[in-house]
């Protein structure tokens, strides 16, 4: 069954989102060439500029978490942290019917 990740960070006080899209451009690059990704997209939240959404859609939950083992991987969330007020908040949904 295909999955849907939604990723939801939020920035220190005063520093907007749009800071985080150069890495999460690379971050999906990456993805790209790994088994079982499907798709990702990113939205930045109108109201909270501090706020960015990213839903990442892959065919398993066990290609995820092969992905976030990846070393590249978690060069690119170490930099992405750095700007964060607190840590990511990641939760998981199952695509289509059951």
């Amino acid at each position: 069954m295909a999955i849907g990740i939604l990723i939801k960070r939020v920035t220190k006080h005063g520093v907007d989102a749009k800071v985080l899209l150069p890495l999460i451009v690379e971050l999906r690059s990456l993805a790209v060439r790994q088994s079982g990704y499907i798709s990702g997209e990113t939205f930045f939240n109108l109201d909270r500029p501090e706020e960015c959404v990213v839903i990442g859609r892959w065919t398993s939950l066990e290609y995820w978490q092969q992905f976030k083992k990846n070393p590249l991987r978690n060069e690119l969330i170490d930099k992405i942290e750095k700007h964060l007020d607190k840590k990511p908040e990641y939760n998981f949904y199952g695509i289509g019917l059951w």
